[in-house]
């Protein structure tokens, strides 16, 4: 059974074998509720999110948020010091700057680094420094995650869950993978079969834009809070979708998959160069 859906600013595709048709469509149906609640959570562009909650107050005073989002901040967190820094979502005031996001007020702050922010309770997070946090580079893995994790609940053991090339895939059969060109998507390249395991792809292409007469995007340089523009597509497989998310973002950094923190996640790095050029292992 094959259902998508509008969500976190792409179509959410759920594909479920196993079950009886009127349990696959509670199935699947709980599943799309699962994406939409992280996106209820964790958009910057929700203002009644826990992410805008924590940006506005968090600088203030202790702001009490979701367990799922405690738990996204946490994964990020430990990416964060796990890369040295690369894998920062401190980031949204950059983005407001650059037109990516939109301007609830966090444009005039400095940039900052996740480091500024600090758990005092189980779910609730001050911010030593006032940032602003965008959680879209992880939070869309985290919701395919989130999908699988509830058709298992449901009894499911085959699926692939699809957020905008974001992919899970669960069960014991193999699922192509495929690649789009960054300039050409009309190119898809043959990435590989996976199985019980995730990709997720990013590129400067997907969002660059001009704004003030600079060249943007929404893939930043955590070290010079700068934007990233080259054109290639940086892809990570991984055991979870949250994780390969987020390490696409330091992939597009440092250009390699050689650093130990990809092998410490289970991850393997792919870049894709356009203009017809073959994908290859970093």
């Amino acid at each position: 059974m094959r259902r998508s859906r509008p969500l976190l600013g792409t179509y959410v595709e759920v594909c479920a074998e196993g079950l009886p048709e009127a349990m696959m469509e509670r199935a699947i149906d709980a599943a799309f509720g699962a994406v939409e609640l992280v996106h209820k959570l964790m958009s910057f562009h929700d203002l009644q999110s826990d992410v805008t909650s924590l940006n506005r107050r968090a600088a203030i005073e202790p702001v009490e948020i979701h367990p799922w989002t405690a738990h996204v901040i946490r994964r990020a967190l430990a990416l964060f010091h796990a890369t040295g820094g690369l894998f920062d979502c401190a980031i949204g005031a950059e983005l407001v700057r650059w037109e990516l996001l939109p301007d609830h007020g966090f444009a005039g702050l400095q940039s900052g680094r996740l480091s500024a922010l600090r758990f005092v309770g189980r779910n609730r997070i001050v911010f030593d420094a006032p940032v602003a946090i965008d959680l879209g580079g992880i939070a869309k893995g985290f919701a395919v995650d989130r999908a699988i994790a509830t058709l298992r609940r449901h009894g499911v053991r085959t699926a692939v869950v699809n957020a905008g090339g974001d992919l899970r895939v669960m069960g014991r059969e193999g699922h192509p993978i495929y690649i789009r060109d960054p300039i050409n998507p009309s190119l898809i390249r043959h990435a590989g079969v996976l199985r019980n395991g995730s990709i997720a792809t990013s590129s400067a292409a997907q969002t660059r834009k001009i704004t003030g007469g600079t060249e943007v995007s929404a893939l930043v340089c955590a070290a010079r809070h700068e934007p990233l523009v080259e054109r290639n597509a940086y892809s990570v497989i991984a055991p979870t979708c949250t994780v390969a998310d987020a390490l696409t973002k330091v992939l597009a950094q440092v250009r390699t998959g050689d650093a130990a923190y990809f092998g410490r996640f289970g991850a393997t790095a792919l870049i894709t160069v356009p203009c017809r050029n073959e994908s290859r292992a970093a």
